[in-house]
């Protein structure tokens, strides 16, 4: 099914306590696409279900395929409804290149934008493992550099291992693992959080993205249960 829609989730979870703002400009993990594809993605990302009006940024991302191998894009986060981020909260802009049929590199700018103040880039690879028609294994790794990603405080890693289930053709079942680190403090900067989430297709070229974002262990892992829900539209 993500073949279909090119969706995948990463759930917004470069950790805000380690990064300024995401470490990459697409919400999800996608592969470049052939040319001339477009989409885009309407979110909410809440950091706590007790709070759903004080803790939920909106988050709007639109990319396209201007050739085979490279697909650019952007990423707008609003803080409508979140106590401590501003109405516009940040902008994160940057492209993929395709390195194969399952392998990209990925290169983020986080711009000082809204609340972000200083800017920040981040580099990375990524990488899928097909199994067989129904299983894949999503990997990511992606390092954050200067004070828009990093606050200063050495370089942040990230990583995410997303297991990926075919359940029907309307329904992709994911597994999302999250481990984020600062090389000042591999220990103490330690997050390791969990998102299982669920694709759904709705109709041709739209498909609805639901689920919830645990912390699991280190000092920076979430520390309350998170929901986040998208709606994703192909052209």
């Amino acid at each position: 099914m993500r073949n279909i829609l090119c969706v995948a989730l990463l759930f917004h979870l470069c950790s805000t306590l380690l990064s300024a703002q995401p470490l990459s400009y697409d919400p999800f993990y996608v592969l470049p696409s052939q040319k001339g594809y477009k989409s885009i993605d309407l979110g909410m990302d809440n950091g706590d279900t007790g709070q759903l009006t004080d803790a939920t940024n909106f988050i709007f991302m639109s990319k396209f395929t201007p050739g085979d191998k490279v697909e650019v894009g952007a990423q707008f986060t609003f803080g409508f409804l979140n106590d401590f981020a501003s109405n516009f909260a940040s902008l994160t802009v940057g492209g993929k290149y395709s390195l194969g049929e399952n392998r990209a590199a990925i290169l983020s700018l986080a711009l000082p934008a809204g609340d972000i103040d200083d800017p920040g880039i981040s580099l990375g690879i990524m990488n899928t493992f097909i199994a067989s028609e129904k299983f894949r294994i999503n990997k990511r790794l992606t390092l954050g550099v200067l004070d828009g990603y990093t606050r200063g405080t050495g370089m942040v890693v990230d990583a995410l291992i997303e297991p990926a289930f075919l359940l029907s053709p309307q329904w992709t079942g994911y597994l999302d693992l999250q481990i984020a680190s600062n090389t000042d403090d591999w220990g103490d900067l330690l997050a390791i959080d969990f998102a299982p989430n669920i694709d759904w297709i709705m109709s041709d070229g739209n498909a609805l993205n639901f689920g919830l974002k645990l912390g699991l262990s280190g000092n920076r892992k979430r520390s309350e249960t998170g929901i986040a829900i998208t709606l994703l539209r192909n052209m």
